[in-house]
């Protein structure tokens, strides 16, 4: 998921934590892509690296038949499953994005293409990967999650990842909080609760699998102004930074209760 370049104004609305800020369309994505580009920022994926996703990727997508990453950017996790031995492959809906994927990895199978609708045949993958990507549709996500299902093989396994509306900004939310002003902003993106993005990939055809969180030293630093500031300091902000992460190791059900993305395991029936 992208990060606003300004902070961002949020509400409750229909049980739903919404960002206002300015749409995340195509110049947004191709700004955002060209902003995090750099020679070496396929340096971790070339080792095979997943960073905090490495548990559930490699447990659930199937080590057999194509892998697609649906909205995959620059391509780092295509790269990084492809190390690992996976027919993996993207799709991004941002031309220049995928010129300058081409251009800097001719090897990395990323095409240009809409995620709503993919140029490929009923049952084409076996796993399908969308970290952050749903949640900017203001229309909601069910027309990326139905063409995901499509795309799928029967016992195909999708990964979809989402902003979570979790605990600690529902008790946020019940204190007051969340009552920006969103005169003269866009619709940005959406963080749901569990319930919300089990229930629209359900309605989907999906069968529920697992449910996971992650990013929690990003939920604290949204969430908490004091740990904002203090990570922001020169010499305090990385040791502090080590400390919370060894921390949430050591209490990973506080990690889940405070973590910023909602990653759902889900299956195409058989």
């Amino acid at each position: 998921m992208a990060e606003p370049t300004h902070k961002a104004e949020r509400r409750v609305e229909n049980g739903r934590l919404v960002y206002y800020l300015r749409p995340a369309d195509i110049p947004f994505w191709e700004q955002h892509w060209q902003t995090h580009f750099s020679p070496d920022v396929y340096r971790w994926a070339e080792k095979g690296a997943l960073g905090t996703l490495e548990e559930p990727l490699a447990r659930w997508l199937p080590k057999k038949g194509r892998i697609l990453e649906a909205g995959c950017g620059l391509g780092c996790i295509v790269l990084a499953l492809r190390v690992r031995g996976y027919d993996a492959e993207g799709v991004e809906w941002a031309r220049e994005t995928v010129e300058v994927v081409r251009s800097a990895r001719p090897d990395l199978p990323i095409r240009l293409g809409d995620v709503r609708n993919l140029d490929v045949p009923d049952g084409h993958y076996a796993g399908y990967v969308s970290l952050g990507v749903v949640e900017h549709q203001r229309d909601g996500a069910e027309p990326i999650l139905r063409e995901a299902w499509r795309v799928l093989a029967p016992g195909g396994i999708a990964l979809v990842s989402v902003p979570w509306f979790n605990p600690l900004r529902r008790l946020k939310a019940r204190l007051g909080f969340y009552r920006g002003n969103a005169e003269d902003l866009d619709f940005y993106q959406f963080a749901l609760c569990e319930k919300e993005l089990t229930g629209i990939l359900a309605s989907a055809g999906f069968q529920i699998v697992d449910v996971t969180a992650y990013g929690a030293v990003k939920g604290l630093r949204d969430e908490v102004p004091l740990v904002k500031w203090m990570l922001g300091l020169q010499y305090v902000g990385p040791r502090l930074d080590e400390c919370i992460r060894v921390s949430l190791r050591r209490f990973p059900r506080l990690a889940q209760r405070v973590a910023h993305m909602l990653l759902v395991v889900a299956r195409k029936p058989a």
